[in-house]
């Protein structure tokens, strides 16, 4: 199978390599397997990023390097040879970057007959710096965006989502599944930040001097800190102590609001 690729100076366009492996005897299925990567030379550090990822797990970390990059992996599974490289060559990634941000994209087709499940996994580098993050994942997988530092936007599918960094503001959510944010020891929230896990737990840890006013409300609710206002079971709202942003914690279930030292 050939690997097709167009680069430019700031687009990468992908479609990963792969190969069919041999049948799982249990079930008499076998999966058809790939992967590929990118990179966005282009991109101007610290300017926004949006990610887009459509089915599986997405991990991305910004650190010391200098260059956006992107690499997918993919597992195609089902009985139907054909049908599985049908659906392996339409999955694909874009990396783009230039002077005004940068955009990464997956792309997966539909399952058909013959193919029973298609898992793509995602990770993504980030040269660190503060910026706007808007990520967005769509399938069934989790997100987790690490050390990363500005503006912070997260909807995740029904595995759940984790954001650390020293944040602005965060906006983290997630259709199932825990929600976990991390804010840095020394950094605090300057925007309004949410936190919410509509079909499970939410937590959220506060640098050591953050204040504002907070709303934590779920099915048990426990703060660490403490709040001027509404002190009970399920709700929990009120004023810090000193200023600050709107910071509001919802869940399903449990939803705890600590600090991290």
């Amino acid at each position: 199978m050939r690997c097709s690729r167009v680069v430019g100076s700031a687009l990468a366009l992908l479609i990963p390599m792969a190969m069919v492996a041999p049948a799982r005897a249990e079930d008499g299925e076998s999966t058809y397997e790939g992967g590929n990567s990118g990179a966005a030379a282009g991109y101007a550090k610290g300017k926004p990023i949006s990610i887009t990822h459509s089915s599986g797990n997405l991990s991305v970390r910004c650190m010391d390097t200098q260059t956006l990059s992107a690499r997918m992996q993919y597992v195609v599974t089902g009985t139907v040879e054909s049908a599985m490289e049908t659906a392996g060559k339409g999955i694909g990634l874009a990396v783009y970057g230039d002077a005004n941000g940068g955009r990464i994209s997956t792309r997966s087709p539909g399952k058909s007959t013959g193919v029973s499940s298609i898992d793509v996994t995602l990770t993504v580098s980030i040269p660190r710096a503060p910026m706007t993050l808007t990520v967005t994942e769509t399938g069934s997988g989790w997100v987790q965006v690490q050390d990363c530092d500005g503006t912070v936007k997260v909807s995740a599918g029904a595995a759940g989502a984790f954001a650390s960094g020293a944040m602005k503001s965060a906006t983290v959510t997630a259709t199932g599944g825990d929600v976990k944010v991390v804010q840095n020891g020394d950094a605090v929230f300057t925007a309004t930040t949410s936190v919410s896990a509509p079909n499970g737990n939410a937590t959220l840890l506060l640098g050591t001097a953050q204040g504002g006013k907070l709303t934590a409300k779920g099915s048990e609710v426990s703060v660490s800190q403490t709040v001027m206002g509404t002190n009970e079971a399920t709700l929990v709202s009120g004023d810090l102590g000193i200023a600050g942003p709107t910071i509001t914690v919802s869940a399903k279930q449990r939803a705890e609001v600590g600090v991290n030292q």
